[in-house]
This record gives structure tokens, C-alpha cells and sequence, in this order.
């Protein structure tokens, strides 16, 4: 298994109307029997992990049993947020469990950010090459 991939900055017309790549990465999200593939940004600029309304409703979620976060900031801190702890898979990696500001709001993509998936790869963001870099952080 390679503990590092490659992959390329993409358009991603569904939360940004503009041509300008990004570096969303597929990902694949799991809450017990519930499983979402999809894209996500990988946001250096952002605290946390954020997850759409859609998207945890998709994967099981009951928003009235999620405790709600407070004190938060950024596109999360414009909308209600509940806390969701969500299994994400990178490639053939094994899964990691994360937190997420999961919104009440679907127009917003699902945000990997510094707490936690920071904390799980070493991301090299290379703009001029039209890719971004992720290595996996192996814990002792």
C-alpha cells in the first residue's frame, strides 16, 4: 500500500459555478450501514471538518440527535451545526474515524479541514502543477 498519492485539482460545477480547479478528493464517507461517495475540498484555511444536510441525512444522520456546536466560525459559523462522527476512506488506506460540523445547509461542499484530517495526512498543495499531494501519517 503507498503512503503517498497524487491527485489532480478538479472543476466541481455543483458548489462553484466558475472553471477554476480545486483540489477535491474523492472520498468515501460511512456512518454504520449508510455509505456516500463523493468529492470533497481539502481546505487548508478551514478549522474543521464540515458535511452538508444532504449528505449526513444519506448517511443515517438524525439531525435532532446530534449535539450542536457552538463557537464556530468560517461557512459553518453562518449555520446551525451539529456535531457527526463519520468513517472516511482515502483510496485503499484504512478508515479513519472524524468529526464533522455536520450544517443544516446543502449548498455548501463537505470541507476536510485542519481537526481532524489535518491531523491523519501531510497534504503538499503544488497549484502550479494542478495537483495536490497526500501523505498518510502512520501512528506508532
Amino acid at each position: 500500500m503507498a503512503d503517498r498519492l497524487v491527485f489532480p485539482y478538479v472543476i466541481n460545477r455543483q458548489y462553484a459555478p466558475d472553471e477554476r480547479t480545486r483540489p477535491f478528493l474523492p472520498v468515501s464517507l460511512r456512518n454504520r450501514h449508510h455509505e456516500v461517495q463523493s468529492l470533497a475540498l481539502v481546505d487548508s484555511g478551514a478549522d474543521l471538518n464540515v458535511l452538508p444536510y444532504d449528505v449526513g441525512i444519506k448517511l443515517g444522520g438524525i439531525w435532532d440527535e446530534q449535539e450542536q456546536i457552538v463557537g464556530l466560525s468560517g461557512i459553518a459559523g453562518q449555520v446551525e451545526s451539529r456535531g457527526f462522527l463519520v468513517e472516511v476512506t482515502v483510496g485503499n488506506w484504512p478508515i479513519i474515524k472524524m468529526g464533522f460540523a455536520w450544517t443544516n445547509e446543502a449548498d455548501v461542499p463537505i470541507i476536510l479541514g485542519q481537526v481532524s484530517f489535518f491531523s491523519h495526512f501531510n497534504i503538499c498543495f503544488m497549484r502550479s502543477r494542478q495537483q495536490f499531494e497526500l501523505e498518510l501519517v502512520r501512528r506508532q
